[in-house]
């Protein structure tokens, strides 16, 4: 045993990484408008963009001069620039929306920050961006089939812009569409899921996935997860390892503990979502969220996370000051790991220190302490 631990520790094959200039950033969300009004995925949309797209270029300001990381997570809601039928779904784009989209993407190139791209979400049922969960009930193949048409279309647009690091291709799959959150059916109010079966979801996921490989295939696509890969002490990977090129695990507790994903996961890993638990909406209370915040950036590389992408408002909403947990994140950045981090590319496979962190709680494991 004591040979393992010690190959363990130097060998160089570990945790395979995402490419990424930063350790932390922003699960950023969507711009409000300049006057603070919450718009959700419509933002693209011709009748907001005029009020989202300065207050998004106000947002990176504020995120580039406050040193709040180079990686943040955008929620496109695809069903947002698409022209819908009611029959079919899916009969075209809308070529402002597209193009918002584009300009929105050098707006992030403009500042040097990299972006994780949320491509489908079903959270807001009555939003233009929701996307319409019963193209998958059964009943409605043309529309579920012009679904991934339009995926084609996007990701062959859009799928090889080096703006962004990796795709998610659907916002937590088994939770919002699935059973795994266990979260009502409509038309209770939101969030709600249509509850369909592992087995509907995970065919989803591998036709989506399939779709946007043959689409951009040298882009890195992922499905985010809340439930199995942080919750669940044996997580089932077959729900996911046929559909991701990389994990973007979601973290919301109030009392947070890295699992073992360096022995569980063999492909890079992000937390795409983090901050407190979402009962009571505690990520809301700064004085909760900026403690667990912190706690997640500060042993993040040990687990072998990539990025810890922060959620919770971390400034101010007229952009005059960091919250705490804003200030969390800047903190971070601005220490000694942020700097070296920013310099290397963060590797944590070459940290020799976060190797032996890694065999204790593997020998922890073998000998059931």
């Amino acid at each position: 045993m004591v040979g393992f631990a010690v190959a363990s520790v130097f060998s160089p094959a570990a945790t395979p990484i995402l490419a990424v200039p930063t350790p932390a950033g922003l699960n950023y969300g969507m711009p409000h408008t300049l006057s603070g009004e919450w718009v959700g995925t419509q933002w693209l949309r011709p009748a907001y963009w005029d009020s989202t797209s300065p207050a998004l270029a106000a947002d990176l300001d504020f995120i580039q001069r406050y040193n709040l990381g180079k990686v943040i997570r955008v929620f496109i809601g695809l069903d947002q620039v698409i022209v819908w039928n009611a029959n079919e779904g899916f009969d075209g784009f809308d070529a402002a929306a597209v193009q918002h989209f584009s300009s929105a993407l050098d707006m992030f190139d403009a500042r040097g920050i990299k972006v994780v791209a949320v491509l489908y979400d079903q959270e807001v049922v009555g939003g233009s961006g929701n996307f319409h969960f019963e193209a998958l009930d059964g009943s409605h193949p043309i529309m579920r089939r012009n679904y991934l048409r339009a995926t084609d279309e996007f990701l062959r647009r859009f799928g090889q812009r080096s703006t962004i690091i990796g795709w998610d291709l659907f916002n937590e799959a088994y939770n919002s569409l699935g059973q795994d959150g266990q979260l009502p059916q409509p038309p209770h109010a939101d969030p709600v899921s249509p509850n369909y079966t592992d087995q509907v979801v995970h065919d989803w996921m591998r036709d989506l996935y399939q779709v946007a490989k043959r689409a951009a295939p040298s882009a890195r696509f992922t499905f985010s997860d809340a439930t199995e890969l942080y919750w669940n002490p044996k997580p089932d990977l077959s729900k996911y390892n046929d559909v991701v090129d990389f994990y973007d695990i979601h973290i919301y507790d109030d009392n947070p503990r890295y699992p073992d994903w360096r022995s569980e996961l063999q492909k890079p890993y992000i937390v795409g979502e983090a901050g407190a638990s979402t009962a009571n909406s505690h990520y809301d209370d700064q004085a909760i969220n900026s403690r667990v915040v912190d706690y997640l950036l500060e042993h993040a590389q040990p687990a072998g996370v990539s990025t810890v992408l922060v959620h919770g408002r971390a400034f101010s909403a007229n952009r005059d000051a960091l919250t705490p947990t804003g200030t969390a994140v800047a903190g971070f950045l601005a220490g000694v790991k942020g700097r070296a981090a920013a310099r290397s590319g963060w590797d944590p496979a070459g940290s020799v220190a976060a190797a032996v962190v890694a065999t204790g709680r593997r020998l922890k494991h073998l000998v059931g302490l």
